[in-house]
């Protein structure tokens, strides 16, 4: 943290890797949505010959970073999509001071009174351009990210969507050099990120010290939290980040 005189005029941020952090996240708005290489849609396709689908069907599959604040028609569209899936798997999520749902004040990063989702963004996985998944993120920094909430359209759970989109979001994260992830599960999900993505729960005095520096996190009452660490196979090379770099700075995000 800056040994702050004086609150800086304008926008400011606690120290270099946060600015870093934002300007990265920024330029991926605007390159707008990736391919997913073949690497990963082979996932895909080992889900669609277990439930007896066409695994060489022609589906353009993408994700991408999406803000309410810079939203274009285009992008809102993919907004309301990502809410009504969240809407379609949670029941409302109510303020109790307000009565508002926060649903989609998360989604779109809207501050509301005593709850601020400013910071936060949605990754999106679309399948012929129509969201299939989609997952609420906010970094607090290089220490920890948090994913509030995830959820794939009813009708295409169990073809590893999810999956792919986590795949991408930890490939992000990697690349930002955020160590941790953390998140808050219902105890009938809690085995799913226990077995299957790596998760570990949160042992209350993490918990407490992560608060510390981090008042807004997203809790919810009967949930427990869980946090993994940033796979070290995900990391990225300083030559391919510094290229990486470049091709953002281009118009380019490939970085997957």
């Amino acid at each position: 943290m800056a040994d702050l005189r004086e609150i800086p005029k304008g926008k400011w941020f606690c120290c270099s890797d946060c600015g870093r952090i934002h300007s990265t996240l920024q330029k991926l708005l605007i390159h707008g949505a990736e391919r997913l290489p073949d690497s990963l849609l082979d996932v895909l396709k080992k889900k669609y010959v277990e439930k007896g689908l066409d695994a060489d069907i022609n589906i353009d599959v993408r994700w991408r970073l999406l803000s309410g604040k810079f939203a274009s028609p285009e992008t809102r569209l993919l907004l309301s999509q990502a809410v009504g899936i969240f809407h379609e798997c949670f029941n409302p999520i109510v303020d109790a001071t307000t009565g508002r749902d926060l649903i989609p004040c998360m989604v779109y990063g809207r501050n509301l009174k005593g709850q601020e989702y400013g910071g936060m963004y949605c990754a999106v996985l679309t399948i012929n351009s129509f969201v299939v998944s989609a997952g609420i993120i906010r970094v607090f920094g290089q220490e920890i990210a948090e994913i509030p909430l995830v959820a794939t359209s009813i009708a295409n759970h169990g073809k590893g969507y999810f999956q792919l989109l986590f795949s991408c979001i930890e490939k992000l994260l990697a690349f930002l050099n955020v160590k941790n992830i953390i998140l808050p599960a219902a105890e009938e999900a809690e085995s799913i990120w226990t077995d299957k993505f790596g998760f570990k729960k949160l042992r209350p005095d993490q918990l407490s010290e992560y608060r510390k520096s981090c008042c807004q996190m997203v809790i919810f009452q009967g949930t427990s939290m869980l946090q993994k660490e940033v796979p070290i196979h995900q990391l990225i090379s300083s030559i391919e980040r510094r290229e990486l770099h470049e091709h953002l700075n281009q118009g380019r995000s490939d970085f997957l």
